[in-house]
């Protein structure tokens, strides 16, 4: 197992190494690195694959609130820490948002950005005040009293798939779960940059699920649209976390952009 420790933050990071093409792997809210094992499997012959916790998942821990350009910087610290000059970043859900703004905080390290089930912008009123509750419940409530939002995250993330939606239920209810104020700070407080897209010239691939019931589909045709040098592709049907339950789609489009760029 591998650490950095930065100042207040103390970051779980895997890497398969080798003298590649590097991609760094940004996981969703509520999830960890391993959430892509599937691109692991299928990237790791030709390039470097990192995958990171963010503070309060995982094995990732922090003693402070955090903002997602402080998240940015995470990224940039552990590409210093690996002698890593640019890579491609790929992000889920708030994994995008981390990328976004690692790619405005330093553009000459962002080779490409493939951004899942994302956005560029922040949560309204409703949503943050619905999302505060959730996060609320998270740290203070027993796995039993969990059980139900616990199921309903992962229909979110995972649609109907049954064996994803149990395993990711059976590492909840047995992780230490009262870090997520930390990262609930974060995406509580997020900022709107869509007025910033225009400023990402490196190339985005932007993929999205019909079905996505945390992020609307227009929020990430809309930010395609924004970002002068991007793609989108939908997959009809697919919800959250389409890198897991359409693997093999996602991991083929993915493969068809790196070769691009």
């Amino acid at each position: 197992m591998s650490f950095l420790d930065l100042d207040h933050h103390r970051i779980f990071f895997t890497d398969t190494g080798g003298e590649k093409p590097a991609l760094i792997f940004s996981h969703g809210f509520f999830l960890d690195q391993s959430s892509f094992e599937s691109q692991y499997d299928y990237f790791r012959t030709n390039y470097r694959c990192i995958g990171w916790d963010e503070m309060g998942f995982g094995q990732s821990t922090t003693t402070i609130n955090y903002s997602y350009w402080d998240s940015a910087q995470v990224i940039l610290s552990l590409m210093d820490h690996l002698s890593i000059e640019s890579a491609t970043l790929l992000g889920v859900s708030k994994g995008g948002f981390i990328s976004l703004r690692c790619a405005l905080s330093a553009p000459q390290r962002v080779a490409g950005l493939v951004l899942i089930g994302s956005e560029a912008g922040k949560f309204s009123q409703e949503q943050k005040s619905e999302f505060a509750s959730l996060i609320d419940a998270w740290k203070e409530l027993t796995s039993d009293e969990l059980s139900e939002a616990m199921a309903a995250v992962g229909g979110t993330y995972f649609g109907s798939n049954a064996h994803e939606i149990s395993k990711w239920k059976n590492l909840w209810r047995n992780q230490d779960r009262s870090q997520v104020i930390f990262p609930g700070h974060a995406l509580l407080s997020r900022d709107d940059i869509t007025d910033r897209l225009s400023e990402i010239l490196c190339p985005a691939l932007v993929i999205h699920g019909s079905d996505d019931q945390a992020i609307d589909i227009a929020k990430a045709e809309a930010m395609a649209v924004g970002l002068p040098n991007s793609e989108f592709f939908g997959i009809d049907g697919a919800p959250h976390g389409p890198n897991v339950t359409h693997a093999g789609l996602v991991n083929q489009k993915i493969e068809e952009f790196l070769l691009k760029t």
